[in-house]
């Protein structure tokens, strides 16, 4: 027991060190992908701080996995490179039975992970995902549509085209009423700006004119040609305000397993009515066409002529329903394959954890080098093979080339086997087989020699 309690201890610190590391990794993609829209609108860090530790659950995922890979590798690195391993097969254990803290560590992990893959994960993303809405109807442009005129306030506003990432119009026209007088200005371009502190909107305009109309009095006219000309604006409208999660709906990332089965079983119902309905106006039209083969011809006109018209009467009057049959079964099928993805993948990427104890700790004890640089390299090259499974797994099952089950289970069956046979390999003593570090670095300090001797 108390070898165990070692064993075990000698996992938490790269476990802490590895997940931190690849959630750090995500989080400043995120926040670089996100910067723009985080910065400059005058959120409060509050909402800043809410908006990352959603998006943190997500990246936990993905970490917790990579941790356990991660902690497997070095404590076993570490095990058998300081001779430990060697000590307790000598008192009559084995490399197997030092393994077992690990999977039991390894199994305790899957079933936390999936508790709050299911229960927890779903409901961060829909929280990140009407966060991340909110906070993008800041932008001044999200309520102007090309081509059609929109209101802000007393201004009617025609934009052409629309740089919504950068806040600018173009070919705008702006009606603005003034009392009794008219005020249309048209510029080829119009800027976008808030001030300090986001309770006005400036709106440059660029290389245009205005026309001022007397609605009493058409005759009076003025027109103004200017190089640069602004219009202020209260900004009530683009005011931050956070919708209610309830009033949302929700996706196949932000249900749980029993929503998403609600779903599925739905679908595939609707699928199973379809085809039953496609397969009775087929089978009701080949019937029809039976009995006009074996109908009375009528005179000038040979039976099979007649037989063949009324097929074809019939075929035209039953395609529409066949066609539309049709399209429910395709939608109902892929709306199935895209809520069954997302159920396998609740279990298989938990699973992840239990797999890679299989793989890291055998190659720990192989290795014999517990330092984060090997274990990272090594962590990393399963971690990128893992994940492009995974990735290409889902493609294919949406495309409807692999089924849900088989894509989403792919990466873990073939890295398990993988572990599998690492583990055997370990268990028996007869049996090794080693990386040559030594080796590789010689092999690379003669290829730098080789082109300088040539010379």
């Amino acid at each position: 027991m108390r070898l165990a309690w070692y064993i075990l201890r000698m996992h938490i610190g790269p476990f802490l060190f590895g997940t931190s590391v690849v959630v750090f990794v995500f989080l400043l993609q995120l926040i670089f992908k996100h910067l723009n829209n985080l910065v400059g609108k005058g959120l409060s860090l509050w909402v800043i701080l809410q908006f990352i530790a959603f998006n943190i659950a997500w990246m936990l995922v993905l970490a917790v996995p990579m941790g356990m890979l991660v902690a497997t590798l070095m404590a076993y690195g570490k095990l058998s490179g300081q001779n430990e391993l060697t000590i307790i097969k000598s008192s009559g254990g084995s490399a197997l039975r030092a393994m077992f803290p690990a999977i039991a560590a390894g199994l305790a992990m899957f079933i936390a992970l999936f508790v709050f893959n299911d229960k927890i994960l779903p409901e961060t993303n829909h929280r990140a995902f009407v966060l991340q809405n909110d906070i993008a109807q800041l932008k001044p442009t999200f309520a102007i549509d090309p081509g059609r005129f929109s209101q802000l306030q007393n201004f009617n506003i025609l934009a052409r085209q629309v740089d919504r990432e950068r806040n600018i119009l173009y070919n705008v026209t702006i009606y603005e009423p003034n009392g009794d007088y008219l005020n249309i200005i048209n510029a080829k371009r119009a800027e976008l700006r808030p001030n300090v502190d986001f309770s006005r909107m400036v709106m440059t305009f660029h290389d245009g004119e205005i026309h001022t109309i007397n609605r009493r009095l058409r005759t009076e006219f003025r027109k103004l040609a200017f190089e640069q000309h602004q219009v202020t604006l209260v900004t009530n409208g683009f005011n931050f305000s956070r919708s209610d999660p309830k009033q949302v709906g929700r996706n196949d990332r932000t249900m749980n397993i029993a929503a998403m089965r609600k779903i599925v079983d739905s679908a595939t119902a609707s699928s199973d009515r379809s085809r039953k309905q496609f397969e009775k106006l087929l089978a009701e039209h080949f019937r029809l066409k039976r009995g006009a083969q074996d109908a009375t011809a009528t005179p000038g006109i040979t039976p099979r002529q007649e037989a063949a018209g009324l097929a074809i009467t019939n075929l035209a009057m039953v395609r529409p329903q066949l066609e539309s049959e049709s399209l429910i079964r395709y939608d109902g099928i892929r709306s199935t394959d895209q809520y069954d993805v997302e159920i396998y993948k609740k279990y298989s990427i938990p699973a992840a954890c239990l797999v890679f104890v299989f793989v890291g700790a055998p190659l720990g004890i192989v290795v014999r080098r517990g330092n984060f640089g090997v274990s990272a390299s090594i962590a990393l090259g399963f971690f990128i093979v893992y994940w492009a499974c995974l990735v290409a797994g889902e493609k294919l099952a949406d495309r409807a080339i692999l089924s849900p089950a088989v894509a989403m289970w792919m990466a873990d069956v073939v890295i398990g086997l993988l572990g599998i046979y690492l583990t055997v390999l370990v268990s028996r003593e007869t049996v090794t087989f080693s990386f040559e570090f030594n080796a590789i670095k010689r092999l690379l300090r003669m290829n730098r020699k080789a082109p300088s001797q040539a010379a």
